[in-house]
């Protein structure tokens, strides 16, 4: 067996050779959705996150997705409900600082 010619000879089914196991792509667009919220998108690809993640953190609990998934799935699960929180925190201060300077505008016009 070779770097360049790898083969999955202990890993054989009838002689077939047995691929190994790969994240699948709910795993990946969970953790890439939960990047995206976390450094640009925020609630906009924090919701998808959240929402993909918990799917295929589910599937690969009931066996049916690829276990090598699951660490991808928590990632994003996890980036998205930081990116909700930094989303949420965003709106209350433009809610509080923007509602007080725009009062502070109005006291000041008088």
């Amino acid at each position: 067996m070779t770097y360049e010619n790898q083969t999955y000879e202990s890993q054989s089914v009838e002689g077939v050779p047995v691929l190994p196991e790969k994240a699948s792509g709910m795993a990946v667009a969970a953790l890439v959705l939960g990047i995206l919220g976390l450094c640009c998108c925020g609630i906009f690809a924090g919701i998808p996150a959240l929402v993909v993640g918990w799917m295929e953190n589910s599937k690969i609990n009931r066996g049916e997705s690829a276990s090598k998934g699951k660490g991808f799935a928590i990632a994003g699960i996890i980036l998205g409900i930081i990116s909700l929180l930094l989303g949420c925190l965003q709106v209350l201060w433009i809610i509080f600082f923007g509602g007080l300077s725009v009062l502070q505008g109005l006291a000041g016009s008088h």
